[in-house]
């Protein structure tokens, strides 16, 4: 009949609605369609006709309930709705009226999940896929999609996944591709969860590209809770920031509250601990509305956490008596935690008491901080990775307070042993640095406990056991992604555009960065969806073991490891006959004089300054110099060869040209790399030295290196390409790039060096192995890094370092390019004659009258990589 075929229509139409959520319009879409249904039952419709008829309406009740939750939130009246499907049930006998009852206990089933049910949710699931050879492929990809997460919710993500694919399976029989998107989604979920975050990205990539148009905040909110498990904390947390406000137009109240639990944490990781705290409050309160105790457990323990962190880190104080007040407080949440059972593998319990037991540290009771230790399950070994590191802080913290340093060390190793098998699993030099996020607390502890034993060698230790986790590179083959690289290709063909236009045209120049820019996003989260193969990581160095090769070089060497605690700057000096610790004063005043060396770098720099003006800066220049060298060095009596191991702001500072390190060999790392081996000239290594646009002196600079070495290649004008300088990186033992470069502080892989055809990018060198060589970056401070949260860098030089770079040579700041036009010719003639970049860059900038930001980026010759 034609009006109950327009009955079908409007009802798929109102379907659609709740599928797309859009569940106010689906509830008065359902409303009309329940009416005039109704009517129609007036007619007395008989077989197949009533069949289909009673199938309708009850499925129309259950897209009514189903709209009701989604707009009011009140499951009570959800679960009253699904009665007319029931009602409607009892008018058919047989096999149709089990399949209805069935579907709509999948219904109630999945509002229960929805309200932290997931035991009897699962039970109900079960009912309809005990019909399974009667079903609809539709309703039996639902009935799987639900039970998984069901399942997840309980823990069993193996189940889960097997699930999940047949949901696949009954999707794509039923032809909607909209629920095969939510499958792969979910899917990508639930690899997260079994460790496997560039699988999970890849699968939630392939399903925004089936619904590309869902706007529930559902794609946004599993992406980002898979990239806080990285370590991409930022990403993640503007990732939820958007999802928040659409999964609350959406109706999806649970959902929203769990994004505000995890975007929380994220500002906790990022130490924006007020607001953590506040969106804390917010999602425990929305999930106590939807009746999800587990959650709302979480939340509380996130509430308390987030009013410890401050108090760990020094930045605020309060009395014992506050300290037990809130462990208290934290051992009632863990009983709450207990009754309500776990959740998504968390359990809110256990995280309760690895809260409680850092209060009762704080409060000094070691005696119950250990009982509440020893009441959690033996290395948590079914919880998220971020839990499971926060139970060895705790232990390792206990143990250190109780003076035993052994089981202090044990909890410290694997923890760290932990975080790098999370390492090796992810494939792109920015996962791999964004995993260190999730050692901050960590690594601090394990500091903080050296330093108090009052032994240096102990603090360098602690220090190097940190930094050597997230060191070397992540891959060690390059990716096969050859859309990435065509995407690449696109932006810098846009960038070289921009660079073409003159002033008149900014607004064109602007819309190309603005498209280039976004072009950059893309391919920055294609690497993330790249698999790891580095190997094992690093083994730290140990002050014991630099000692010895130190003292077999036969000269005076000095390893100076910077690092700031508690707003004070120390150096851990390692020589040959000893390590000690100096106490170098203010952080704060450190930073000032660098940020003051950069300005006065950049004014001296610049020929359109007038003269006065920059032989004023010249002057500041000379002065701040002078007054770094008395702070950062005049302690360490440091009077032959100098390794600087430090990170931000000490690597923005030109060491080789402060003072009293004129003529004497000095180089640069953010740790103590391993595997550089000891000068050996041969005289048959191969160079290319290229220069790029816009560098005033860069041809005749480029042409000077290359006399330099017989047999060189020097690529010049439209020569100097992009391909030929990355296949000369993987291919020259030595690679001078006289360019104008940048360094984009915002999104650190994309530092570039400027070519031809556009810029190079370090993302572009991800994963292409460099053969031990020398690269001599002359460019305007494209030497630069960013630090990341947990003490991690990126830039183009840290690229090259973990790549394979024996040493850079790059600047840290403003370089004219007159004077590195005549400082590199003399910097190659030393390094040809002796293969020794230190030597080179001292000797080249011996005699040079002006101060020169040149820095040698490399390590201590000799430690075995074994």
């Amino acid at each position: 009949m034609a009006e109950f075929d327009a009955l079908t229509g409007r009802f798929e139409q109102a379907r659609e609605w709740n599928v797309r959520a859009r569940p106010r319009r689906a509830r008065r879409e359902f409303r009309a369609l329940v009416r005039d249904l109704a009517r129609f039952e007036k007619l007395e419709p008989d077989g197949a006709e009533r069949v289909a008829w009673a199938w309708l309406i009850a499925r129309s009740w259950m897209g009514l309930a189903q709209a009701e939750l989604a707009c009011s939130g009140n499951l009570t009246a959800a679960l009253e709705l699904l009665d007319g499907a029931l009602d409607a049930a009892q008018l058919l006998d047989g096999v149709e009226r089990r399949r209805i009852e069935a579907v709509t206990a999948g219904q109630k089933g999945s509002f229960l999940l929805g309200a932290g049910q997931p035991a009897e949710a699962v039970r109900l699931f079960d009912q309809v896929l005990a019909v399974s050879d009667e079903g609809e492929s539709r309703d039996l990809a639902m009935a799987y999609l639900n039970r998984a997460f069901a399942l997840s919710d309980l823990g069993d993500i193996e189940a889960a996944v097997a699930d999940n694919l047949a949901a696949v399976r009954h999707a794509e029989a039923a032809e909607t591709p909209v629920i095969v998107a939510f499958a792969r989604h979910n899917s990508g979920y639930y690899l997260s969860m079994l460790g496997d975050a560039p699988a999970a990205l890849a699968e939630m990539a392939a399903a925004r590209e089936l619904a590309p148009d869902q706007d529930d905040g559902i794609p946004l909110q599993g992406r980002a809770e898979v990239l806080y498990g990285v370590g991409l904390l930022e990403e993640a947390e503007a990732l939820l920031s958007e999802a928040i406000p659409q999964l609350l137009k959406a109706g999806l109240r649970t959902d929203r509250a769990i994004a505000e639990y995890f975007r929380s944490k994220c500002l906790l990781a990022l130490l924006r601990f007020e607001e953590a705290a506040g969106l804390a409050v917010r999602a425990r309160k929305h999930f106590l509305a939807v009746g999800h105790e587990q959650w709302a457990s979480l939340a509380r323990v996130l509430e308390l956490e987030a009013a410890l962190a401050p108090v760990r880190r020094g930045e605020q104080t309060l009395t014992q008596a506050v300290a037990r007040r809130r462990a208290a407080q934290a051992l009632s949440v863990a009983d709450e935690g207990d009754a309500a059972g776990p959740v998504l593998g968390q359990h809110p319990g256990h995280a309760a008491r690895l809260v409680a037991a850092q209060w009762l540290l704080l409060a000094g009771d070691q005696v119950a901080a250990r009982a509440t230790l020893d009441a959690l399950p033996r290395g948590l070994v079914n919880a998220p990775l971020t839990m499971r590191i926060q139970h060895y802080t705790a232990r390792a913290e206990l143990a250190f307070a109780a003076g035993d340093r052994v089981n202090g060390l044990r909890a410290v190793r694997a923890g760290l042993g932990l975080l790098s098998d999370h390492r090796s699993r992810l494939g792109s030099v920015e996962s791999v640095t964004a995993a260190a996020a999730h050692g901050v607390d960590l690594t601090r502890v394990d500091v903080e406990a050296a330093v108090r034993t009052g032994r240096p060698a102990m603090v360098f230790d602690a220090l190097e056991r940190g930094r050597a986790t997230f060191a070397g590179t992540g891959r060690v083959t390059p990716p096969d992604d050859p859309e990435a690289a065509a995407l690449l290709t696109e932006a810098r063909g846009l960038l070289a555009r921009a660079r073409e236009l003159g002033a008149a045209d900014s607004r064109e120049r602007e819309r190309l960065t603005r498209r280039a820019s976004r072009i950059q996003d893309e391919v920055r989260e294609r690497s993330w969806r790249h698999t790891g193969n580095a190997g094992s990581v690093q083994r730290p160095v140990t002050a014991r073991e630099l000692r010895r090769v130190l003292a077999a070089r036969g000269r005076d060497v000095v390893v100076a490891n910077f690092v700031a605690m508690d707003g004070v700057l120390r150096c851990v000096r390692v020589d040959a006959d000893g390590v000690t610790t100096v106490d170098i004063g203010s952080a704060d005043d450190v930073i000032e004089h660098v940020r003051r060396l950069n300005a006065d770098f950049t004014m001296a720099a610049n020929d359109l300054i007038p003269a006065p003006l920059r032989a004023a800066a010249s002057a500041s220049l000379a002065r701040n110099l002078k007054a770094l060298d008395a702070v950062l060095l005049a302690p360490l009596h440091a009077d032959g060869d100098l390794y600087v191991v430090a990170r931000d702001p000490l690597l923005s500072v030109p060491w080789a040209t402060l003072p009293s390190r004129g003529g004497r060999r000095t180089s640069v790392n953010s740790y103590v790399a391993r595997g550089r081996t000891h000068a050996r000239p041969t005289g048959q290594r191969r160079l290319l030295a290229a220069s790029g646009p816009g560098v005033r002196h860069g041809t005749d600079e480029a042409h000077a290196v290359g006399r330099q070495w017989p047999g060189g290649t020097v690529l010049t004008g439209r020569d100097a390409v992009t391909e030929e300088v990355r296949t000369a990186l993987a291919t020259h033992d030595v690679v001078h790039l006289a360019t104008h470069g940048r360094h984009d502080a915002d999104n650190p892989l994309f530092a570039s060096i400027e070519l031809a055809d556009g810029p190079l990018f370090a993302h572009e060198l991800d994963g292409t192995p460099l053969p031990g060589s020398v690269v001599v970056l002359s460019s305007c401070e494209v030497g630069g890094s960013s630090q990341v949260l947990g003490g991690e860098l990126l830039g183009l030089t840290s690229v090259l370092l973990r790549l394979g770079a024996r040493a850079v040579i790059a600047s840290v700041a403003k370089l004219s390019d007159e004077l590195a036009a005549r400082v590199m010719p003399r910097l190659h003639a030393h390094l040809r004659e002796t293969d020794d970049p230190e030597a080179a860059l001292a000797a080249a900038l011996r005699d040079v009258a002006e101060p020169v930001p040149l820095v040698c980026f490399s390590s201590v010759e000799g430690l075995a990589t074994g």
